[in-house]
């Protein structure tokens, strides 16, 4: 982004001062998808402070969809005859009407926004879409956003579809935290997923995926019919098939961000999880945002890259020093190695009762449970060592 946008812009009726906001410019100029966010992010935090209803356009501008603004219900008869109800209910309807029309209103101001904030060459690629014209008469932003997710990571129709969506799914295969925090690259996982779930499906959704599905599904039926003694409306059954894979859908995408997590910061994370799994605990996390609260709350063992240098108190910290790791539900369990450096996440010593070594290999009692003296921890460190 190279051309500064003035900071204070027309939209519409609304005076809309977005400061700091700049031209978004495409990847042939050199835009990147950093700057796409950036441009994003100050949108979206002007127009939920500074616009009426704000957070149902920043859901727009965040989501790509409308919020689900719930209507109303009617009052019983029996309710109508009180007339606090009355009233109460007349004031909800008052203001549901009153944020509906606001919606339509700030998606009309967001559309004109964010066009008059982009670069010549980005406005003549969105009109050389299918639905610009469309677009351009109902003033819909959600379109729009559509498109420039599409512009800016280069997902452009000027291939075949199939090889489009092959080099998306290249992209996003080939995808490393490197240096970024934890919420960058999260934030870059899931955009470069739903530019390709838009374009080829559900992102690795399989056979055993949609087995699950439909299994979860008639469970929740079956449920719902031993409950109320009747079928499941067709309504429910599909807000809960909704909900099922949406289920699904994240916990997909949370393993996809933890395996491309940086190896330097989360490389010991990673194997323990897999480890757990060998040994039949599944600790892995299901959502999103379970693995942004590991990843940004893990300890690695060593503060460094270099382990420590043996010194007597370093060593007798190694053969007595707990690693933690998460368990399911998040609680905490405590982890100590073998004398003979083993490690084995599922098994619990009979002797000091803590996980990670056999008793044959316990670092911290004798075979008859006792403290071991000085002599025999020396011994006992000098297997560790070896």
């Amino acid at each position: 982004m190279t051309e500064t946008k003035q900071e204070v812009a027309t939209v519409g009726a609304r005076a809309a001062v977005v400061r700091g906001l700049k031209v978004l410019t495409s990847p042939d100029e050199g835009g990147t998808k950093k700057d796409y966010e950036d441009f994003l992010e100050k949108i979206y935090h002007h127009i939920i402070i500074s616009w009426q209803w704000g957070k149902d356009i920043g859901h727009v501008l965040k989501y790509g969809t409308d919020p689900d603004i719930k209507e109303p219900e009617d009052l019983d008869p029996a309710e109508e005859q009180k007339k606090w109800k009355t009233r109460l209910w007349e004031q909800e309807v008052d203001r549901y009407g009153l944020r509906m029309s606001a919606l339509d209103g700030n998606k009309e101001a967001l559309y004109a926004l964010i066009i008059e904030s982009l670069s010549s060459m980005v406005k003549s690629k969105l009109r050389g879409k299918v639905g610009y014209a469309k677009s351009e008469e109902e003033t819909d932003p959600v379109w729009l956003l559509a498109q420039l997710d599409d512009i800016m990571a280069r997902f452009e129709e000027v291939k075949p579809k199939l090889l489009a969506i092959d080099d998306q799914m290249q992209r996003i295969m080939n995808l490393r935290q490197g240096e970024a925090t934890n919420e960058e690259f999260i934030k870059t996982v899931t955009k470069e997923l739903k530019v390709y779930e838009k374009h080829g499906g559900d992102f690795l959704w399989g056979t055993k995926q949609k087995d699950d599905l439909w299994t979860q599904v008639n469970e929740s039926k079956e449920k719902y019919l031993d409950l109320n003694g009747m079928e499941m409306p067709d309504s429910m059954v599909c807000e809960q098939t909704r909900l099922i894979k949406k289920k699904l859908r994240d916990e997909i995408i949370a393993t996809a961000i933890l395996k491309r997590a940086d190896k330097k910061r989360y490389g010991n994370l990673q194997i323990q999880m897999k480890n757990s799994f060998l040994m039949g605990n599944n600790i892995y996390p299901s959502t999103v945002p379970d693995v942004l609260r590991i990843l940004d709350n893990y300890e690695k063992e060593w503060p460094s890259n270099s382990k420590p240098q043996a010194t007597e108190n370093n060593t007798e910290k190694k053969r007595t020093g707990v690693a933690f790791t998460l368990s399911q539900g998040g609680a905490i369990t405590s982890y100590l190695r073998g004398t003979n450096n083993s490690f084995y996440p599922a098994i619990t010593c009979n002797i000091c009762g803590i996980k990670g070594h056999y008793q044959s290999h316990c670092p911290a009692c004798d075979k008859e449970g006792s403290k071991l003296e000085e002599g025999e921890k020396k011994t006992a460190e000098a297997a560790v060592e070896k």
